[in-house]
């Protein structure tokens, strides 16, 4: 009787066609290929099934021996515990497929949808800008790649720690987005992810403490900072100009579009609002030139067709802010863009503008049930008060001696009052000629305003 050979070396160099099996490995067996190149095979039925499975593995004898040997020994188990390691093979790789970098373009699509909160309404386009920066930013340079199935608790943890040593309130932004993310991934609104543990469940108890900004600028720092604009090129003096001078958000500036602009009113559409409600800002004519571009985009890119990124604008600010120190000959606090917001705020009072024209002006929504019944816009105190900042600041360009560089409308003294200016060129004006003839003793002269006539009645 011929004895059974085992798997040598030798006895795979021998084989010339067909297949010879392990007798020590179930299952296992190298197989000649057309070619004459001889590859593994592993082909066992599935325990408490009538499947059977088969498995292809590498060539020998790149994958050698005691490789393949322990490759089956892997297979056998799945197949005994009734597992078709075809079927597992499948669901690894689709594991391994869903990257963090997948899983996000996932979860923005639902986003968009309004698909990705219990409130399932889309999410405002603001709203998706500060999501999407937050992953390119802090997320995908560390997770990008990585399966999501394999993101643990200590990965966010040290993620959201590593932020924090630098930038505190952004730490804490990165952890709440994190938590939204990872736990939309593990709920039933993220089955296309399917995640079965949400690592972030935990990152709110990593909350970093913010204290409530304060900083504005006083009327001396307003004219450094004037000063120091003048010195950056115009499209940044532009921008930076009407953050003071509208009180409008960094994006809202750097994102406006030539048609928003109409009849002297930039309308900010809800979409772009921080609130959702639509803000129109009547401009002064400082405002109007500064706001004024033939593109589609008020400020837009130098290399595409899009607004230029707010990094940029920072970028501006940290000039600028540098200057500020050099003129003032000591350092200048630290201020952001919304910082000059609450400056413009902080003014309202002196310049002796109500309460409720203060709010409409930043575009905050009443509360309450003012909210609901108050529907009446103060469109009208809005320009007027505008109007006044801008001749307030214009006046501060003036006595820093930078009006010009900076683009501020010439003054000419206004026929209305001697101790006011007006800056914008007017139609010359018409005076109405009267011509008073004699009337009798006890009449009265009465102007008709329609006609600007003078006619005459007779005391009764």
């Amino acid at each position: 009787m011929a004895r059974k050979l085992g798997l040598t070396p030798a006895a795979i160099d021998g084989l010339t066609s067909g297949s010879l099996p392990d007798l020590v490995t179930p299952g296992l067996a190298i197989e000649v290929l057309s070619s004459g190149k001889k590859r593994w095979r592993y082909r066992r039925k599935v325990a408490g099934s009538k499947v059977v499975a088969t498995v292809f593995g590498n060539l020998f004898p790149a994958q050698s021996i005691a490789a393949a040997r322990e490759w089956a020994r892997l297979l056998n188990e799945q197949v005994e515990a009734g597992i078709d390691p075809r079927v597992a093979r499948r669901e690894e790789q689709a594991r391994a497929a869903m990257t963090v970098a997948k899983a996000h373009q996932l979860y923005m699509t639902a986003v968009r949808e309004g698909r990705s909160s219990r409130a399932k309404r889309p999410n405002k386009p603001r709203t998706i800008m500060d999501k999407l920066e937050i992953y390119h930013r802090d997320i995908a340079p560390q997770l990008a790649n990585r399966s999501i199935y394999a993101v643990s608790e200590t990965d966010l943890i040290r993620l959201v720690e590593t932020k924090g040593r630098v930038a505190k309130v952004r730490a804490n932004r990165l952890a709440a987005e994190l938590k939204v993310f990872f736990g939309w991934a593990a709920s039933l609104r993220g089955l296309e992810v399917g995640l079965a543990i949400d690592p972030a469940r935990r990152l709110g108890d990593l909350r970093f403490p913010e204290s409530p900004r304060s900083r504005k600028l006083s009327l001396v720092e307003l004219e450094w900072f004037l000063r120091a604009l003048a010195d950056e090129p115009r499209h940044f003096q532009r921008g930076m100009l009407l953050w003071l001078l509208t009180a409008a958000r960094i994006s809202e500036v750097a994102r406006a579009k030539s048609a928003e602009i109409a009849q002297g009113v930039w309308t900010i559409p809800a979409g772009r609002s921080k609130n959702s409600q639509e803000h129109r800002i009547a401009l002064g004519p400082w405002g109007r030139s500064l706001m004024h571009c033939d593109a589609e985009w008020v400020f837009p890119s130098v290399k595409s067709d899009r607004p230029r990124n707010n990094s940029v604008w920072y970028k501006a600010r940290d000039r600028v802010m540098n200057r500020m120190a050099e003129i003032a000959g000591h350092p200048i606090d630290h201020f952001t863009p919304h910082d000059l917001r609450r400056t413009v705020r902080s003014n309202t009072k002196r310049l002796k503008v109500d309460y409720e024209t203060a709010e409409a002006m930043l575009n905050h929504v009443k509360k309450g049930l003012e909210r609901t019944y108050d529907l009446y816009e103060l469109e009208d105190e809005k320009r007027s008060w505008f109007l006044r900042w801008e001749q307030e600041v214009a006046t501060l360009a003036r006595k820093a001696g930078v009006a010009e560089a900076l683009g501020v409308p010439q003054l000419r003294p206004s026929l209305s009052s001697p101790h006011t200016a007006e800056v914008l060129p007017q139609r010359p004006r018409i005076e109405p000629t009267f011509h008073v003839g004699s009337f009798e003793s006890g009449a009265t002269p009465v102007f008709a305003p329609a006609t600007a006539k003078i006619v005459f009645s007779r005391k009764s």
